[in-house]
């Protein structure tokens, strides 16, 4: 009885975890021409996007906000020849 417990709430947190690591942020849909930039970027932890689920294309970027992602990017060696293909 305990087995089967954890083994059906494992799957179920298995598929909410897949299905939330498949398309992060709410805003960019998967037709989206940016769509697989984006969640290269965000599953390498190099973007974020903003609290409430969204990555915010449509908004300017400021300047702090781009430090951050130059940081981070650095910080895990990106190679950005490699997340552009």
């Amino acid at each position: 009885m305990k087995k089967s417990l954890v083994l059906a709430m494992a799957m179920a947190l298995g598929v909410t975890a897949s299905a939330y690591a498949a398309n992060p942020f709410s805003d960019v849909p998967a037709g989206h021409w940016a769509y697989d930039s984006v969640n290269k970027l965000a599953a390498a932890g190099i973007v974020d996007g903003y609290g409430n689920g969204t990555f915010g294309g449509d908004r300017l970027m400021t300047r702090y906000e781009m430090a951050q992602i130059v940081a981070k990017a650095m910080a895990k060696g990106a190679n950005v020849d490699r997340l552009a293909a």
